[in-house]
């Protein structure tokens, strides 16, 4: 009877990684479980904080109680709330809820052994099942693997049942049997029956991992990231950043080849699109080892990384806002809270700040996203220096030959409407020249990478060239003809002429419009032929 407690307590247990775990059968890897009957639940570990003292202790109400059949409906209905704490089922097509990712680590390289233990964000089934049940007599929880079986079909088709033998470790009490898990119309459960469709999973190699950027600067876009999984870049995921340091201006690296598991990083892609931007998972996880002296509270999670360099990225892998849980014990009810969160307070995410400059903003909301980083405080990403434009913008009586110059590195985009430039803008690649009217010209420098733009430069040109004038054009057409001569004839007779320039008429120069004036004009034009 003792067992039978001591039996609950692991099936929670282990139920609850146990749902991961439920790997396509070819061995050790990366796996996701997907529901047969509701083929939009993919498993995903949301939580760790389960607590096999509660089910026995508290639900149960102790190991006395679990000789009866009341006692043990408690526990289970205690394990059950864990487990839907623990354990959500998620509508994850494009495989960007990383922990939906499971790695399932095959017991042993036998081919008729279908036992496996179920790795997912920091932690493992044999970790949150390993430990002791203090009592008059102890119960010693570990070694307890899910088994996964195939049920139907074949190939990718195939269906797999998986699931859990109840048993105490070490104790000669008969086994309470087996436990199935299921998918109770989107909420994970176990059962006792593995007949139903619901108790079917199918399970998918996890070839690469999506992540859906969350912010753009200059057609790159951007998002933060925290798996327990080492991986590599893919697909439109260009580069993997560290930050080394933050004093207001972020400096950071570039971290190249297998990205260490656990380490928080800032993703470069080049596509917004979540299907676009891909990992590939590698080596095997990070998780805390079982230890079979534990007390009654199971470990948590190791959230630690494995990267070696300096990187002020924080980050954690659950945000678990379920609330408190109520189950049935003797005395009535009781609650025990199983949120794993992180509050937002004192955190900055990536982000663009008012003037839209990219850098880690203040947090929003109560809580930190899951597998998301963070900074401890706010800093933007380098600004580039404003370009400088010669020369400056006035009052010009001449057309101006206009210069742009930057930093050595950058492109220089421009406009000369007055426009705000961007990289949509013209490049500057040869001087501007500004000709009669009023002009402004705006630039900005701009960098591939992790580097904000520069503010806008920007100078106005208002050129007003002076009229030229020149005797004999009395017209003022620009140009010297028989018109001008017979513009000025017209004139001496009193008959009215438009356009008419009385300066230009007095060709002779003697301030007087005469008929010499006449003769001085055919002069010119017999000379200029």
């Amino acid at each position: 009877m003792r067992k039978i407690l001591k039996n609950t307590a692991i099936l929670a247990l282990t139920a609850m990684f146990a749902l991961p775990a439920m790997a396509q059968l070819s061995g050790t890897g990366y796996y996701r479980i997907k529901n047969a009957q509701r083929t939009s639940d993919y498993i995903s570990l949301a939580n760790d904080k389960f607590n096999f003292t509660t089910c026995i202790s508290t639900a149960c109400g102790g190991l006395s109680k679990a000789y009866t059949s009341a006692g043990q409906a408690r526990a289970m209905e205690c394990v059950g709330k864990y487990l839907e704490t623990d354990i959500h089922l998620v509508d994850d097509p494009d495989i960007i809820v990383p922990g939906s990712v499971i790695y399932a680590q095959k017991r042993n390289t036998n081919v008729n052994n279908h036992e496996y233990n179920l790795v997912g964000q920091g932690t493992s089934l044999l970790t949150l099942t390993a430990g002791i049940y203090p009592g008059s007599i102890q119960l010693q929880f570990y070694n307890n693997y899910i088994t996964i079986s195939p049920a139907s079909g074949s190939g990718a088709s195939t269906q797999y049942t998986a699931s859990i033998e109840l048993k105490a470790q070490n104790l000669s009490i008969a086994n309470l049997g087996t436990r199935y898990f299921v998918d109770n119309n989107g909420i994970f459960s176990i059962n006792t029956s593995s007949s139903a469709q619901n108790a079917k999973w199918h399970i998918e190699p996890v070839t690469h991992f999506n992540v859906q950027p969350e912010v753009e600067l200059n057609g790159k876009y951007y998002t933060t990231l925290k798996v327990a999984f080492a991986f590599t870049l893919s697909g439109q995921v260009e580069k993997a950043y560290a930050i080394t340091a933050n004093n207001g201006t972020l400096q950071y690296q570039e971290i190249t080849g297998t990205i260490p598991a656990g380490t928080p990083v800032l993703l470069q892609c080049g596509s917004p699109n979540a299907a676009d931007c891909q990992l590939i998972p590698t080596g095997a996880p990070i998780f805390t080892a079982p230890d079979n002296a534990t007390t009654s509270s199971a470990p948590t999670a190791d959230e630690s990384s494995s990267y070696s360099g300096t990187n002020l990225l924080a980050g954690t892998y659950y945000c678990n806002t379920d609330g408190a849980m109520t189950f049935t014990t003797p005395s009535g009810t009781s609650s025990f809270n199983a949120n794993h969160v992180t509050a937002a307070a004192g955190k900055y995410v990536i982000g663009l700040n008012a003037a839209g400059k990219l850098g880690f903003v203040p947090a929003t909301g109560s809580n930190m996203p899951a597998n998301k980083a963070w900074l401890t405080s706010a800093g933007l990403f380098p600004t580039l220096a404003t370009p400088t434009i010669m020369p400056a913008g006035g009052n010009y009586d001449a057309a101006q030959t206009v210069t742009i110059t930057a930093e050595e590195g950058v492109t220089i985009y421009y406009t000369t409407d007055g426009s705000e430039p961007s990289i949509a803008s013209a490049v500057y690649t040869e001087p501007i020249t500004v000709g009669e009217g009023n002009t402004t010209i705006k630039a900005i420098a701009v960098k591939s990478g992790l580097y904000n733009n520069s503010d806008v430069a920007s100078a106005q040109y208002v050129i007003e060239l002076p009229v030229t004038t020149f005797k004999g054009d009395v017209n003022g057409d620009g140009k010297i003809t028989i018109s001008d001569v017979s513009a000025l004839i017209d004139y001496l007779l009193g008959n009215d002429v438009n356009p008419f320039i009385e300066a230009n008429a007095d060709v002779d120069g003697n301030e007087t419009i005469s008929i010499r004036d006449v003769s001085s004009l055919i002069d010119l034009l017999l000379n200029e032929q």
